[in-house]
């Protein structure tokens, strides 16, 4: 038979007022709650998780003597001002949210939203791990980190069906500093313990493979099968970042350059009379229906992007790193999208290449993917195939108004319908259009001091984040606000350092957070 939980653990405070907006709750003494620490009130054959949203002074002082007490020890008079019974008389208003009403039904917990409020004069505790235990553990899930009761963390991890969160999109929200790169290693870390999950990473610090010492993905212990990592400069075992030029459409790179509607137009007609060698038919060649300044325009771009160097004749020669004209790379576009389909860590190191060369190559893996599982859909075969996700950073860069052209915003618009989701990385949430927003179903928000981001994202939260402004502001490094549509209040989390996931993993042999008990939220 399920129960609502312990109701034995000392009470921090007790219900004096409020409404369903907001409880009322006079602080024990010595107690010292926070912003963002989670309340529970047993009341009844319910119980409610709430969360301090504000601190305020109580007393039932008069105000005029308050006053006058200061004003004697501040100008060092000697009148005995003292309080009768300040243990009393003198407190701390504590206002909690109620986020979710927990009770027993058909002899199991059943966790909703709040529909009421507990009974007046309701004592009130610290929440811990027992107050979950209606939460399941999804198949799928991927590991986030462990459930946070303002700084304080409670044993218990906080995971989600990697299927779905992924499908929906996610967007990771935060300053610099404040844990960005260290939640989508840990994020990418859980998603390889799967082979339902393909994910394109262009990592453009080099950070999430690892190197020497430094821990990364490759210290996974399914790294050989779930992880493949292209570089200039490939580790033994890795491959080498060479693509041939006849694997890029004027689509994935339309939508990233900033061209003139002419110079996109020039750029179709030559695929379409050149085919796959139309990057080489804009360097070589002229036509007839392109005038000399559009066709100039594109070739200075297609120099800069490609490292295109004209020789005596007046051909041109490809001089990039990674880019081929010659009979090199045919296949490593369609190798990487191979490999997401067969549920696989695709990581690219973007460190020694330039932004535009990165989306350039990510478009075309992703046109690829995108084509093939159009097709799936077509014959009803997409149940049997791997989610794929591409991990975005400085999303605004092709997310903002004007760049609905380049596949990262039709997968954002269309995605999930074909089981390709994309997780957006960004500080800069409001240049990023309200329709992109509204289709992301899971928002990882960290902190952020900027008063008009987080109204961006309080507006676009699943959940209501109103009582949420200054514990964005103040959340430390790791710490966020997870708001999903797979979730029935914001869920306070705190992401561990990606070392220590690492250390616990080959501490419990390889199986790390799986051996762990976990919860889903929904």
């Amino acid at each position: 038979m399920a129960e609502l939980g312990s109701n034995t653990k000392e009470a921090v405070g007790q219900i004096v007022e409020g409404s369903n907006e907001c409880l009322v709750m006079r602080e024990k003494k010595g107690v010292d709650l926070e912003l963002g620490d989670l309340i529970a009130v047993d009341s009844g054959n319910k119980k409610f998780i709430t969360m301090v949203s504000a601190l305020e002074y109580g007393s039932n002082i008069d105000v005029e003597r308050i006053y006058r007490s200061a004003g004697t020890e501040l100008e060092k008079q000697h009148y005995d001002v003292a309080f009768l019974d300040p243990d009393i008389n003198l407190f701390r208003k504590v206002l909690t949210k109620i986020l979710l009403e927990v009770k027993v039904e058909g002899g199991k917990l059943k966790a909703r939203s709040p529909r009421s409020i507990p009974e007046f004069m309701s004592k009130a505790r610290m929440v811990d791990e027992g107050d979950f235990s209606f939460l399941e553990t999804p198949e799928d899930k991927i590991t986030i980190g462990k459930l946070r009761s303002g700084s304080k963390r409670l044993k218990c991890d906080y995971c989600m069906d990697g299927s779905k969160m992924l499908s929906h999109h996610v967007l990771i929200s935060a300053q610099t500093g404040r844990g960005k790169s260290n939640l989508v290693k840990v994020m990418l870390w859980e998603a390889m313990k799967h082979e339902r999950f393909g994910v394109l990473v262009l990592d453009v610090h080099n950070e999430y493979h690892g190197s020497g010492n430094q821990a990364g993905l490759k210290d996974h212990p399914k790294a050989r099968d779930r992880l493949v990592y292209y570089s200039k400069d490939p580790p033994p075992g890795q491959r080498a970042l060479k693509i041939n030029l006849r694997s890029i459409d004027p689509q994935d790179i339309v939508g990233v350059l900033n061209l003139s509607e002419a110079q996109s137009e020039a750029a179709y007609l030559f695929r379409n009379k050149f085919g796959r060698d139309w990057i080489k038919g804009i360097m070589g060649n002229g036509d007839d229906k392109v005038s000399p300044s559009t066709l100039r325009a594109l070739r200075r771009k297609f120099e800069n992007l490609f490292r295109m160097v004209e020789q005596a004749d007046g051909s041109y020669s490809c001089n990039s790193d990674v880019f081929s004209m010659e009979a090199v790379g045919e296949s490593t576009v369609r190798d990487m999208a191979d490999d997401l389909e067969k549920g696989k860590v695709v990581l690219i190191d973007g460190s020694s290449i330039s932004d535009d060369t990165g989306l350039v190559i990510m478009s075309a893996i992703l046109e690829d993917v995108f084509r093939r599982y159009e097709g799936y859909k077509t014959r009803g075969e997409l149940d049997v195939v791997p989610q794929l996700a591409v991990v975005l950073e400085e999303a605004p860069r092709v997310l903002a108004e004007g760049t609905t052209s380049n596949i990262f915003s039709r997968i954002a618009r269309e995605g999930r319908k074909f089981k390709i989701g994309l997780v957006a990385i960004t500080q800069l949430v409001s240049v990023i259009p309200i329709d992109i927003l509204a289709n992301i179903g899971t928002k990882i928000i960290m902190g952020n001091e900027m008063a008009f981001e987080r109204q961006k994202l309080i507006d676009s939260a699943a959940q209501d984040l109103s009582a949420y402004g200054q514990i964005i502001a103040g959340l430390d490094k790791g710490e966020s606000i997870v708001s999903s549509i797979f979730s029935q209040f914001p869920v306070p989390v705190y992401t561990p350092l990606f070392d220590e996931v690492v250390r616990d993993e080959k501490e419990l042999g390889g199986t790390g957070y799986q051996e762990r008990r976990t919860t889903k939220f929904y």
